[in-house]
């Protein structure tokens, strides 16, 4: 863990504390930024009101910090990223302080909380930290089927119908896994071609999608048959895995917005409660 100091402009010896992990303790279980305050060496110096105003003010510009944050990440995800889908928009969240705790958040979520869907951290952390993507549920089923080899991705070819974001069909997905004889783990991809669906479609008896044998003139992947006249044209192919470089620098951009808007938010908070 990375842990950067940033001074505020306050009379009291105060620390806001930004640090980063890719693995740090949070309800979403995924990569954060956290923005935490420091109360150590000042509490002293307080009398009655402004220990009851400055835990709340703090706690108030912690959230407010956080909530901007998480805003500044999503723009810079519009910025940067190509058709940014809103369901990856929404794997970028905070979490506010409390109390008890006067540390504010802002996360890549490590679970996700749409039936059959990929936790947003497994395909966003390659672009906000670089490295390697996390396989996708397919490419599992397709390696622990034996079509295709460790090491390797599936990814669309220019033949490949794609939705509005550059994403494969789910449609398509459950066609090939269905092809290929793989029962999807999940709801909603138990769709395995059985012999009494082949018998009622005289087009299921020549397979839509196959993959090609080893040794094959074929590029591996997962291929489209075209049962009227047998033509085929690929539709995945099986490439190497790849690092990716950082697109969207996350701890920046948080680490930015703190710097920029927790003093003043402050500020606000406490002349708020004040004046009550």
């Amino acid at each position: 863990m990375r842990k950067l100091c940033l001074k505020t402009p306050f009379d009291f010896t105060t620390m806001l504390n930004v640090t980063s992990s890719l693995s740090g303790p949070s309800t979403f279980d995924g990569p954060s930024v956290f923005m935490n305050f420091d109360t150590g060496g000042w509490e002293q110096e307080l009398n009655r009101l402004e220990r009851e105003v400055m835990p709340k003010a703090i706690i108030g510009a912690l959230n407010r910090t956080a909530a901007v944050g998480r805003l500044a990440v999503q723009d810079e995800m519009d910025a940067k990223l190509d058709r940014v889908t809103p369901f990856a928009k929404r794997g970028v969240a905070y979490e506010q302080a409390s109390s008890s705790n006067l540390s504010a958040a802002v996360i890549i979520a490590g679970k996700s909380w749409a039936k059959n869907s990929t936790p947003p951290a497994n395909f966003l952390t390659p672009q906000f930290f670089g490295g390697q993507r996390n396989l996708k549920s397919f490419e599992h089923q397709l390696i622990t089927a034996g079509h295709m080899d460790k090491g390797l991705y599936a990814v669309p070819s220019k033949d490949c119908p794609l939705d509005q974001y550059g994403n494969v069909r789910v449609a398509l997905i459950v066609r090939i896994l269905a092809d290929l004889q793989i029962a999807e783990r999940t709801a909603g991809y138990n769709r395995k071609r059985t012999a009494a669906s082949t018998k009622r479609n005289a087009r299921y008896r020549n397979a839509r999608f196959f993959v090609p044998e080893h040794g094959s003139h074929l590029h591996p992947g997962v291929w489209q048959r075209n049962p009227m006249d047998n033509s085929i044209k690929p539709m995945l192919l099986f490439v190497r895995m790849r690092s990716y470089v950082q697109t969207v620098n996350f701890h920046e951009t948080v680490k930015r917005v703190a710097e920029e808007r927790f003093a003043r938010y402050f500020a606000e908070e406490v002349g708020k409660r004040s004046h009550r």
